[in-house]
């Protein structure tokens, strides 16, 4: 975009962005039809996650990258990456934080440190939700565990812990990994007794969870190990990255050497190699990134949090849409996305796809969440024909019918406030009372 479109886009921001809107963008035609948007998003643009600044840049960022630049230490011995894995760590409640490429790495890492495994033969089962993204799965079978696909809580739709004591199977069970989905913890306190009583790993999948507190401490300490996520979406975000967290010693130093190409902690001589191991050393400019970010995360997640109480207030003036339970032993939200059920009876039985269209028209992103278990992905289809025995699938009736009606707003979304809440609302009623006046 041109230096003249992006300076008359913000001039118009700034003049027609700031006027007052009609009324008829509340009460008359669908923007899908041709009607007035109740929100456009060419004046009122949603906040932006992606909070850059030219004077972040040349007051921080822009040196410590000129720095690497010129050092010539893009990657070993890693200063930058373990002052951030250190503060995160830290941030997490865990005496040891490992930065990694990607979030799939973190999980995978763990799992195979946590059994000093080295995925040369069969390492036993565990545990996924089957609500959740793909890596929850593919980072076990990658290291070639099995996976049993559980269901999920009706409310929270969280990994559900009668469901994981049913799949247990003694002598071939060996972890747990629940998912903190969008931003919430699941149900620790019971997942860590199942787990104690059947002497099972946990791994935290906390991709989804920068943050977020359960009632016994911070997401990333409540397991064995955990991994989080800091692909572009997240709330802590360097484009990719991961990192993996835990208190156990032994663990870290054998997810350790298993991404430096196995060199013990130490001893890392550059032509010596103790275990099996890969290179998923990310580079110091992704550290740059996070550092900087990680200094301004708290007063992002406190915004983020203002938001998200008040649109679960203020949403509940909207019959078709029904915010997720939040379980009473959570004591800090992370906030990923904001994500709702929605009701097709209650919206004049307005097809999903087009409930989202319709309110999408008016300026509001909303969209549908995962559209399928993972149990109905064509990947795992593919792997359990080919190789049965690594792939079980309990029955998961809420996780099948939750695919079918769960929209979400991005977190990107919450960075605003009450106006902004108003207009989901407005844009969310606007369509309700359109879809209720369709003829039968």
């Amino acid at each position: 975009m041109s230096a003249f479109r992006v300076a008359g886009r913000f001039v118009a921001q700034q003049t027609v962005g700031r006027l007052p809107r009609s009324g008829a963008r509340l009460q008359g035609e669908l923007a899908i039809n041709g009607g007035t948007p109740v929100r456009d998003q060419r004046y009122r643009p949603w906040p932006k996650s992606h909070d850059a600044s030219w004077w972040r840049w040349f007051s921080s960022v822009g040196p410590a990258f000129r720095d690497v630049f010129l050092s010539g230490l893009e990657g070993l011995p890693q200063t930058r990456q373990k002052d951030f894995a250190a503060q995160w760590a830290k941030y997490c409640g865990c005496r040891h934080g490992l930065l990694l490429p990607h979030g799939t790495d973190a999980l995978r890492l763990a799992l195979a440190a946590a059994f000093d495994h080295d995925g040369l033969d069969y390492g036993g089962e565990v545990i996924v939700p089957n609500l959740s993204f793909i890596a929850s799965a593919t980072a076990a079978l990658d290291r070639r565990f099995g996976v049993a696909l559980v269901d999920v809580d009706p409310g929270t739709l969280n990994i559900d812990p009668a469901r994981v004591e049913e799949a247990v199977v003694a002598g071939k069970t060996r972890a747990i990994l629940p998912v903190h989905q969008f931003g919430q913890p699941a149900n620790m306190t019971a997942i860590r007794e199942i787990a104690r009583r059947h002497g099972l790993k946990v791994i935290e999948d906390a991709a989804q969870a920068h943050g977020a507190t359960w009632e016994t401490g911070p997401v990333g300490s409540l397991g064995d190990a955990a991994g989080f996520s800091f692909q572009s979406a997240k709330n802590l975000a360097s484009g990719e990255g991961g990192i993996l967290t835990t208190n156990d010693d032994q663990l870290f130093d054998r997810a350790y050497a298993m991404h430096n190409v196995g060199r013990l902690r130490g001893h890392e001589g550059r032509w010596e190699h103790h275990t099996l191991g890969w290179n998923n050393r990310p580079t110091e400019y992704t550290a740059v990134v996070l550092l900087d970010r990680l200094s301004r995360f708290e007063s992002l997640q406190a915004q983020r949090a203002r938001t998200f109480a008040l649109l679960r207030e203020r949403i509940a003036a909207c019959p078709s849409v029904t915010p997720l339970d939040v379980h009473p032993g959570v004591r800090r939200h992370g906030m990923y996305m904001f994500v709702v059920r929605y009701h097709r009876e209650r919206s004049g039985n307005l097809p999903v796809d087009r409930f989202v269209a319709c309110v999408q028209a008016e300026g509001v992103p909303l969209h549908q969440c995962y559209v399928s278990t993972l149990a109905q992905q064509a990947a795992l289809h593919r792997i359990g024909e080919r190789h049965p025995d690594y792939i079980r699938v309990l029955p998961t009736p809420v996780a099948d019918r939750a695919v079918t009606e769960i929209l979400y707003l991005p977190a990107n979304v919450l960075l605003g406030g009450s106006t902004d809440v108003d207009d989901i609302v407005h844009a969310i009623h606007k369509v309700e009372q359109h879809a209720q006046r369709r003829p039968a």
